[in-house]
């Protein structure tokens, strides 16, 4: 049993600069499995939260024990359509501070 939670997205990526995919885990420090140059069109298996690279912590299952970081990334195609129940509605609340 995996250690993190993974959202079950599918759909196709491609590379926006050399990034390194990583063995067991989506963290800097698990094994490189191997580096994927820019423009690779990547198959995505599963979504996770994983080490945060430049302030992002979102990664991309490719394998079944390979991860890849989001960052590296294009938007996912087909971006998936969240269901309209999780939609939160805000209000903007604004205080006169004198």
């Amino acid at each position: 049993m995996r250690p993190f939670t993974e959202l079950p997205v599918t759909g196709n990526v491609k590379t926006l600069m050399s990034v390194y995919a990583r063995k067991e885990s989506p963290s800097i420090f698990s094994p490189v499995a191997r580096e994927l140059f820019v423009g690779s069109q990547v198959v995505v298996q599963g979504a996770v939260v994983g080490d945060a690279v430049e302030g992002n912590a979102h990664w991309y299952r490719i394998d079944e024990d390979t991860y890849i970081w989001a960052g590296a990334c294009t938007q996912l195609d087909p971006y998936p359509a969240f269901p309209e129940n999780t939609r939160t509605n805000w209000m903007a609340v604004v205080f006169d501070v004198r």
